[in-house]
């Protein structure tokens, strides 16, 4: 089960990574597996980052929809990236940097 939003944005702060803010639309490729979104790959700015670990997951409820999160990452860097079950899009939230 997922925890609370606020939970999930406490442990993320306390990383104390310093990330670019990004929130630009992305394509996403996912598996569907006992109810659970796996997000395998995305393609950000016309290049496919392959997707080896999800390293967090949340969710937050926005007024008429649920915001699920996914902190992902491709071996070498660390993204944020969230799907709108409303409008069924996907955003590159954040790119962490080292």
């Amino acid at each position: 089960m997922a925890p609370q939003a606020g939970v999930a944005l406490q442990l993320l702060s306390e990383v104390d990574m310093p990330y670019e803010s990004i929130n630009e639309p992305v394509q996403v490729g996912v598996v569907f597996s006992n109810n659970i979104v796996k997000p395998k790959w995305f393609v950000w700015n016309d290049k496919k980052y392959t997707i080896s670990e999800i390293t967090y997951t949340w969710h937050v409820k926005q007024e008429e929809t649920t915001l699920l999160y996914f902190s992902v990452s491709d071996g070498s860097s660390l993204y944020e990236i969230c799907f709108n079950q409303k409008s069924l899009k996907w955003c590159l939230e954040k790119v962490f940097i080292e």
